[in-house]
């Protein structure tokens, strides 16, 4: 199964671009070329970290060095890296990958052009994608719009996903150590620190936010000591806080499949290394369809951060209430059906009841029975409603409650469906807020599709998400209708994205004081 975060149709997103203005940025590391549009500078591809192929692949990102003389043309999207073909409108996958992938891309208003301009707020997305998919030239992040109406700088970043990325072998001088795209990330975001200025941007106002794996990573980093220093506030969108990271012992049943895969014996590492990285990605889509652990939903999310104790030193349900440091300002949340797409991708056809049951028993096992009471069967035909809203409440909402409680400043819910026709062939969203349908709403990236309540929509959480961005608070600088409150013990409020904008109190209560005693693990 496939979990990626969301697909949209090529009509929703062709921007009318006009790329015959060449617009050239210094940097430390030589000069920059972009192009500009009516409303926008765009620069694609910019490396900020060396080629991680041959004796860098499964090692520590290595620093860009200097392109000077040399002038570096970003004027073209980068290879995504590599991964399992989508299946889903071809369009929204990526048409070249390669290992060669780390790269960012910067989107800045006209106004920096200017030497004399104050700098601006810097916002850096992780993208999501299962830690294995997508990335981050996808349509969906096409933001002219959003820097030009917002005067903010918006950078994407990429990294390693998937085996490449994530595999864990253990700790010794020649294992595998995992979490390389996690260092990439890391790389990544001090690259923009050091250099954004150079863009128009100011280093000391960044705000580091991120969807689905981008927000279990921008989680992770939030709560790792050494990130600090590199961002000021955060945003987490959409994570499934509730699916466990991985540790070096659950790793190895993944290692022994790809061993049989590539023809290797289990711990020949060297024998890994000269695998092509296109075997090692038919490797991969033939072991996301095994079971590699007993935690059932590792299976939609198969190459995940390796507690390691160094980079990642545990659960992040666990490490928000250890913290050493105090927490940063925070804004977190997610949709209203978020686990539909999920659910109706992985059993195309109606679940009966009986089927049911047995999902709830393999998943919950000492809890099934408590589950299935307040959850029983509710149809004769289908329960994949059920499951979805089931899987929301545990993977997503309520999960994500527990991190708010300690750390979110704001809280929201979005509840509002892609009101164009976007999903492309996957119809069992339509109508529904499925995983992502935030994302063009959020980034302006199909304006011209949305209706006016959909503009509306958008537009509110532009500017909600950019004022954070400048001034730690959603309400200010830009004047907003309905005012977004802070969430203080005691006080649930949310804001609830929908036309019009709403703000209640405690979401999924009952459902969700449910799910505590029941637990994330």
């Amino acid at each position: 199964m496939i979990g990626v975060f969301l697909f949209f149709i090529l009509a929703c997103f062709t921007q009318n671009i006009h790329a015959n203005r060449t617009v050239t940025v210094s940097t430390k590391y030589g000069d920059v070329i972009g192009y500009e549009t009516d409303v926008a500078r765009i620069f694609y591809g910019i490396p900020f970290a060396q080629s991680p192929v041959n004796n860098l692949r499964w090692k520590s990102p290595v620093p860009i060095d200097k392109w000077s003389p040399n002038v570096l043309n970003a004027t073209i999207p980068p290879p995504a890296c590599p991964q399992p073909p989508c299946k889903v409108p071809p369009i929204l996958c990526p048409a070249i990958v390669s290992e060669d992938c780390l790269y960012l891309n910067i989107f800045t208003p006209l106004s920096t052009q200017s030497l004399q301009s104050t700098p601006l707020p810097v916002m850096i997305f992780i993208t999501g994608g299962n830690f294995q998919f997508l990335d981050a030239s996808a349509p969906i992040y096409e933001s002219e719009r959003f820097v030009n109406t917002t005067g903010v700088v918006l950078v994407f970043i990429q990294y390693r996903l998937g085996i490449l990325g994530f595999l864990a072998t253990g700790t010794g001088p020649d294992d595998i150590k995992g979490n390389f795209g996690i260092l990439d990330q890391r790389l990544a975001i001090a690259w923009v620190k050091s250099n954004i200025d150079a863009f128009g941007g100011d280093p000391n106002e960044i705000t580091l936010f991120g969807q689905s794996a981008g927000g279990q990573s921008t989680a992770l980093h939030y709560v790792t000591n050494d990130m600090q220093p590199f961002f000021q506030r955060a945003i987490i969108q959409s994570a499934p806080l509730t699916i466990p990271f991985r540790t070096y012992l659950e790793y190895v049943t993944p290692t022994v499949l790809l061993a049989e895969q590539l023809h290797c014996a289990f711990g020949d590492i060297a024998c890994f290394r000269r695998a092509s990285f296109e075997d090692i990605i038919i490797a991969q889509e033939i072991i996301n369809n095994m079971i590699t652990s007993l935690e059932v939903l590792l299976f939609f999310e198969p190459w995940v951060p390796v507690i390691d104790n160094v980079i990642v030193r545990g659960q992040l349900l666990d490490l928000v209430y250890n913290t050493s440091f105090p927490l940063k300002q925070l804004i977190v949340g997610t949709l209203t059906e978020e686990a539909r797409f999920f659910i109706y991708e992985g059993w195309a056809k109606p679940v009966l009841p009986t089927v049911y049951g047995e999902l709830i028993l393999g998943t919950f096992r000492e809890n099934a029975v408590k589950v299935l009471e307040r959850y029983p069967p509710d149809s004769i035909f289908d329960e994949r409603p059920l499951l979805s809203r089931i899987a929301t409440q545990w993977v997503f909402a309520c999960s994500n409650r527990i991190f708010a409680r300690k750390a979110a400043s704001y809280s929201y819910v979005f509840g509002y469906p892609l009101d164009f026709d976007g999903w492309g062939n996957e119809t069992y969203c339509n109508g529904y807020v499925c995983h992502g349908a935030e994302l063009p709403y959020l980034f302006e990236s199909s304006w011209l599709n949305f209706t006016d309540a959909g503009r509306r929509v958008s537009q509110s959480m532009a500017t909600y998400w950019t004022n954070f961005a400048k001034s730690q608070d959603p309400n200010e600088p830009i004047r907003v209708l309905t005012p977004w409150p802070r969430v203080t013990t005691g006080n649930e409020k949310y804001m609830y994205f929908q036309d019009p904008l709403q703000v209640p109190e405690s979401y999924l209560k009952n459902d969700c004081d449910f799910w505590d005693k029941i637990g994330y693990k």
